[in-house]
């Protein structure tokens, strides 16, 4: 069903709004008004009990009448994808109580995924479209990280530290003989930097090193 163009008066429900719009297939008992950005992305439902004026919807705006029931006071519509290089489209969609806890939404995201293990974690989104801090705290709900409807959430791949640890990168010096050949690990013991040493980045299953060339030499 094409958009509709919004004409009501502001001080009409959207309950009621979506009445007047429901067909036959679709019904006020199991349909919702989702607001449609410039791209054409339908955003968060509206709740029934708002106002054409509290949902923010204005002379022009574009609503799609979708299957499905807009979330209640007490819910949380959200959008989540895996990864941080989210397409646009490719988001997926969940309704949650605001009181589940950050644990319990990542399973559930997992779940309607396929994925499996629990070497997983949630990010989110911030607002230049990009992986924010994770959600360290995994029994917190929510409501009290001050996630809100409509906001994305992304599944990363990575176990969180317990909380009071932390994850830092370790930087193993590795001198080199002048032959261009690694010196034996006996010689690697002395951390005292050389000329033509190299840093190497090493990760926690021994890949994807990464080489840095020291910036200056001191002497004691």
């Amino acid at each position: 069903m094409p958009p509709v163009c919004l004409v009501w008066v502001c001080i009409r429900s959207v309950w009621s709004y979506c009445t007047v719009y429901s067909t036959s297939i679709y019904t006020s008992e199991n349909s919702c008004l989702r607001p449609i950005d410039r791209n054409g992305k339908l955003l968060c439902p509206v709740p029934d009990n708002y106002t054409l004026k509290e949902a923010g919807l204005k002379m022009g705006s574009s609503l799609g009448l979708c299957p499905g029931r807009a979330p209640t006071s007490s819910q949380l519509f959200l959008f989540f994808a895996v990864g941080s290089d989210v397409q646009p489209g490719t988001e997926m969609e969940i309704i949650v109580e605001e009181t589940l806890s950050v644990r319990d939404c990542l399973k559930i995201m997992l779940e309607k995924s396929g994925l499996l293990g629990d070497a997983w974690h949630l990010r989110k989104m911030d607002w230049c479209y990009e992986a924010g801090e994770p959600l360290c705290d995994e029994d917190a709900t929510l409501k009290e990280l001050t996630i809100c409807s409509g906001d994305t959430l992304l599944l990363i791949e990575g176990k969180l530290p317990p909380l009071g640890f932390l994850t830092v990168p370790i930087w193993w010096y590795q001198p080199q003989h002048p032959s261009g050949h690694w010196k034996s690990h006996q010689d690697r013991r002395n951390c005292t930097p050389s000329q033509g040493g190299i840093w190497r980045a090493i990760s926690a299953q021994g890949e994807n090193r990464t080489e840095l060339q020291p910036t200056g030499h001191k002497e004691k």
